[in-house]
């Protein structure tokens, strides 16, 4: 092979090699919000579900993953979830925090587009209207790091989501 060939496929793999786009890794939700019985203090009650689940679904995930969470409200008043401690860059209105983001209507969905963008750690979602979250619907968040990326301790044996709430005896309709 001369030089000029060389020369020639060597400019033709870097034009290859410019036009290869990676993005970080989608995991994506289906979540329906009910209601449903619930007994946290032993009493029965009217309590805020996450597909059938009280407390809802763990999220497990990756440092830089998107998270894609479809969210349906089958409740009868609007809906409302907050991603605590979930870094928003750039798309505060993901949030979920009232006047930043809009609720969601009774009958209608939303869909929530986060980056959990360089962190790890243990976080939590949980409704922020009303008292909603006193009736349920929140859940933890698990974002582990990548395999690149080392930390300074051994990996946990296991993990655990424990979650803390207020519980009332009533409906979290009657405090409102």
């Amino acid at each position: 092979m001369d030089t000029k060939s060389i020369i020639t496929a060597t400019i033709i793999s870097l034009l290859f090699l410019i036009n290869v786009a990676a993005e970080d890794p989608y995991k994506f939700f289906e979540w329906h919000v009910t209601y449903g019985n619930i007994s946290p203090l032993g009493v029965q009650q009217q309590g805020i579900l996450i597909n059938g689940k009280f407390p809802g679904p763990d999220i497990y995930s990756v440092t830089n993953d998107n998270l894609i969470i479809n969210v349906f409200n089958h409740l009868d008043e609007p809906f409302l979830i907050s991603w605590s401690g979930i870094q928003n860059w750039r798309n505060s209105y993901q949030d979920g925090v009232y006047g930043t983001t809009c609720p969601i209507p009774p009958g209608k969905n939303y869909t929530y587009a986060l980056q959990v963008k360089d962190q790890i750690g243990s976080f939590y979602y949980f409704p922020s209207l009303g008292f909603h979250k006193a009736a349920g619907g929140f859940g933890g968040i698990r974002i582990s790091n990548r395999a690149l990326i080392p930390v300074p301790f051994p990996a946990p044996a296991d993990d655990y989501t424990v979650l803390i709430g207020d519980w009332y005896k009533t409906n979290h309709k009657f405090h409102e």
